[in-house]
C-alpha cells in the first residue's frame, strides 16, 4: 500500500512539473516569435514596422478609451453608494438623538427637575400674579423680576 500512495504522489508531481515545463516552454517561443517578428520587421521592412507601432498605438488608445468609461461608470456607482450611506448615517445619528434626549428627559423627570415648558408656564404665573398684586395694591408697582434686596423688601 506504500508503494501505490508514494507512486500516485510522484505520477502526480511527474504530471505537474510536465505540464510546468510545456507552459514555460510555449512562453520561450512566444518570447523568441515576437523578437523574430520585431527584428525582422525593423530591419526588413520599416515600413511594415511603422505600421505596426500605429497599430498599437491605436489599440492602447482604444483600450485606454475603453477603461476611463468603465472607470467613470465605476466612480458614478460609488459616488451614488457614497449618497445613500451618508444619508443612512444621518438617519441613525438622527435617531440616535432622539433616543438620547427622551433619556435625558426621563431622567430628568425622575429626579424632579422641571422641564422648560413648565419652568415657562411658572414664569408666566408670576408675571400674572405680579399684575394682580399690582392691582390691588392700588396703582403702586411691583417689580416682576427684580434684585434679591427688592424681592426681600416686597416680601415684608
Amino acid at each position: 500500500m506504500a508503494s501505490k500512495r508514494k507512486s500516485r504522489k510522484t505520477t502526480r508531481r511527474t504530471a505537474a512539473g510536465t505540464a510546468q515545463l510545456r507552459l514555460l516552454g510555449t512562453v520561450h517561443q512566444i518570447w523568441l516569435a515576437g523578437l523574430g517578428a520585431a527584428s525582422k520587421a525593423s530591419d526588413g521592412a520599416p515600413r511594415l514596422f511603422e505600421e505596426l507601432v500605429t497599430e498599437g498605438a491605436r489599440v492602447q488608445a482604444k483600450q485606454r478609451g475603453a477603461a476611463e468609461k468603465v472607470m467613470k461608470g465605476l466612480m458614478e456607482a460609488v459616488n451614488e453608494r457614497l449618497g445613500e450611506v451618508r444619508g443612512q448615517a444621518a438617519d441613525t445619528l438622527n435617531s440616535l438623538e432622539k433616543i438620547f434626549q427622551t433619556r435625558v428627559n426621563r431622567a430628568l423627570t425622575q429626579l424632579g427637575v422641571p422641564s422648560a415648558d413648565e419652568v415657562e408656564g411658572l414664569s408666566k404665573r408670576i408675571d400674572l400674579l405680579n399684575d394682580n398684586i399690582g392691582k390691588l395694591a392700588g396703582g403702586r408697582k411691583v417689580k416682576a423680576r427684580g434684585s434679591k434686596a427688592s424681592v426681600a423688601a416686597a416680601a415684608h
